[in-house]
């Protein structure tokens, strides 16, 4: 405690001689909070019960706002709060309700992904909008974007070296964000959809139940953990930091608790006040050890291999005994004394399993049939369900009582993540029965936007109608469009500036929409902005999927329109899109079956649903091991990937496809029904297949909801 004390007094006598460079740290509660002024933050972000991309955290209610905004202030920092995921439609008030509490509050600024915020800025001009990694802000055309959009701060993607920083951070009227220490990605933020493909927890909604940590095997031979990334820890490299123009080291931890944070704080801010980086090296590991993963900055020096796997430590790097994960993450102990609870019954009856769950007075009661049990091994009993759903709290709310008359009775990983996900679902709407945001008055004026949007006329073709748009990649479209010429037109993916008179006469009559890359870097502008000339030459279309590519795509007077990577889960998205010059736009893979009906009830612009698709569910600048390139991988739930390297990044996709062909919803009702073959082994078949042979289509996230 001692030297803790005395690194906090030091950085606080110091904080005053580093200002051009801010320390901002993580809070996931309030002992974090204090641990983090105490040891010389200069700004905090944190994020409340709803809303924010760390869900899982304790987070804090909206009756705690103002006085965690006063003490962040009276410690002479800033406060920054987290709005920084997907929205569903009827999540927008909410959406409305927590910016108008963080004005009242005195928030110095909101981190933002959804564009729905977007058409909200106007009515807050006392916050600034920082844009969020979760915006794959990986260039300095999104640097430049996000500035046009009226953010005064943007994060990076943690996949850029020096040079590519050095290129974001000149883009004038904006500062830029990176991260110093904490966790890694394999795949770049915000182009993850693995943990909701796999169970329906959107790490785009904050949920993320990292799936990529887990081991993996080819051809039923283990492979490690080969997506399971290295930690951060860029301690020695802040001068480097400085130079390319950085404003703001961030500190990644909202799910550690305050010992963590305080060390992690400590450490930083000694680095900042001039100590020997080399001597801070040693604690940077120890700060780190608990984890298991070795440390690395190899990408601050453009190195993308050996980043994955064991990364087994050095005896020197091995936890002292006053490190372990019981010390910097919060214990089951501390998890029971979470704020909310709920109850769940799992009852197995003749005719099926019937489940009911109550929180907050809000109950749900459904029953599911029984399945059969082919592997007992990969089966889940219902006490092992019980005791997931007591080891993690859902929405900030913990199981309280939970009964049934068969604890052993064994239910297949499928519908053990449907179960889950539908007793999220309840959790989140007692939550919210309960959230005291619901008092919060909204100014007219944005009562008024949120009510805006309706839907466009031309949008009637209902979900079950056939496909009338296909996605498919350049080399794959004379083969396609020879038997194949789809009426809704062709995305294409994948064409280079010399290429496009071909495309355009591939496709003859079948209107062609050519796509921009949803992640790229530096070096790919020059190539993007060639493509983009030829496209404004000939009056050529082309589908935006980041918002660099917005970006560029608008400085070229091309017309555009919104693609997968700039999906929309709300009608106000839709609507800021069409605000920025966006013609129509694409629903969320992500979204559940509500979600979609009350999204294309009210878009306003034409939409874009896919039915068929195997989606990049990673996308990485990591080069992965040898073993994995070109290789069919598999988890303990039989879920299959496929790596390949596309355009120069190693993408993830699934074997088994999104189908939802064989759905019929008059509810939901859209523009464009798109067939997806990028990555298909053979395109015209599967556009031909009719679905539903052999074994039942996947739906995604339509049956089971989105978490």
């Amino acid at each position: 405690m001692s030297d803790s004390a005395t690194d906090a007094h030091e950085g606080e006598v110091n904080r005053q001689d580093d200002r051009q460079l801010e320390l901002l740290a993580p809070a996931g509660d309030e002992a974090a909070l204090k641990a983090a002024l105490n040891a010389g933050a200069d700004a905090v972000y944190f994020g409340l019960t709803v809303l924010n991309a760390r869900r899982r955290a304790r987070n804090f209610t909206y009756d705690q706002l103002s006085a965690t905004v006063a003490a962040i202030h009276a410690g002479g920092a800033r406060a920054y709060l987290t709005l920084n995921v997907d929205i569903a439609e009827k999540e927008l008030e909410i959406a409305a309700r927590v910016l108008e509490a963080a004005r009242a509050a005195g928030c110095d600024a909101i981190l933002v992904r959804d564009p729905a915020l977007l058409a909200l800025r106007a009515a807050f001009p006392e916050l600034e909008y920082h844009f969020s990694t979760q915006n794959c802000v990986t260039n300095s055309a999104d640097v430049a974007a996000s500035a046009v959009l009226g953010a005064t701060r943007t994060v990076l993607a943690r996949e850029m070296d020096l040079t590519e920083i050095a290129a974001a951070s000149a883009v004038p009227g904006v500062e830029t964000e990176v991260f110093v220490q904490g966790a890694l990605c394999f795949s770049v933020s915000g182009r993850c959809l693995l943990s909701s493909w796999v169970g329906g927890r959107s790490g785009n909604r904050g949920q993320c139940a990292s799936p990529c940590r887990v081991p993996w095997s080819i051809d039923d031979q283990s492979a490690g953990t080969p997506l399971s990334m290295r930690d951060l820890s860029a301690i020695d490299r802040l001068e480097d930091l400085r130079k390319a123009g950085v404003r703001s080291l961030k500190i990644e931890g909202r799910m550690k608790n305050a010992a963590w944070v305080s060390r992690a704080v400590s450490l930083y801010r000694r680095a900042l006040a001039g100590q020997d980086p080399q001597e801070l090296a040693a604690e940077a590991e120890r700060l780190g050890a608990y984890t298991g993963r070795a440390l690395t900055s190899a990408y601050l020096d453009g190195e993308r291999a050996g980043l994955t796997g064991a990364s087994g430590r050095s005896s020197s790097a091995e936890s002292p005994p006053d490190v372990n994960e019981e010390e910097f993450i919060s214990t089951a102990e501390s998890r029971s004394r979470e704020r909310s609870v709920y109850n769940l019954e799992i009852m197995v009856e003749p005719k099926g399993i019937e489940i009911r769950c109550n929180c907050a007075g809000i109950e749900d009661a459904w029953t599911i049939p029984k399945t059969v049990i082919h592997r007992p091994h990969k089966a889940v009993s219902v006490e092992t369900v019980f005791q997931r759903l007591a080891d993690e709290p859902l929405h900030g709310c913990s199981i309280s009582g939970m009964s049934t008359n068969d604890p052993e009775f064994l239910l297949v990983p499928r519908a053990v993540n449907a179960v889950i996900s539908r007793i999220s679902k309840t959790v989140q709407r007692g939550q919210k029965n309960r959230s005291e945001l619901t008092t919060v008055k909204l100014p007219p004026a944005v009562q008024e936007v949120i009510r805006k949007p309706m839907r466009y006329p031309g949008s009637q073709t209902p979900l079950g109608a056939p496909p009338d748009r296909v996605r498919i990649d350049f080399q794959s479209l004379d083969d396609f469009l020879g038997s194949i010429r789809p009426a809704g037109g062709a995305v294409v993916d994948g064409i280079k500036a010399g290429q496009l008179r071909s495309a355009r006469s591939i496709c003859r009559r079948v209107p062609l929409v050519v796509s921009l890359p949803s992640v790229f870097f530096e070096k790919d502008i020059d190539d993007i902005r060639a493509l983009l000339a030829e496209c404004a030459r000939v009056n050529q279309t082309v589908e935006v999927n980041s918002w660099g590519g917005w970006h560029l795509a608008k400085e070229a007077g091309v017309r555009m329109e919104g693609g997968p990577g700039l999906a929309v889960l709300n009608s106000l998205a839709a609507y800021a899109l069409a605000k920025s010059g966006i013609e129509s736009v694409t629903v969320s893979l992500e979204g559940d079956r509500k979600q979609l009906e009350e999204l294309t009830a009210r878009c306003p612009l034409p939409t874009s649903l896919y039915v068929f698709a195997r989606p990049p569910l990673m996308i990485s600048r990591a080069q992965p091991p040898e073993e994995m390139v070109n290789q069919m991988l598999a988890d303990r739930r039989d879920t299959l990937l496929s790596s390949r390297c596309e355009h120069g990044l190693w993408v993830l996709r699934p074997d088994e496809p999104l189908d939802l062909r064989n759905v019929e919803n008059e509810r939901i009702r859209v523009k464009h029904l798109v067939v997806d073959l990028t990555g298909s082994p053979d395109p015209v078949y599967e556009w031909e297949r009719s679905p539903g042979r052999g074994k039942p289509a996947f739906h995604f996230n339509y049956d089971r909801g989105l978490d």
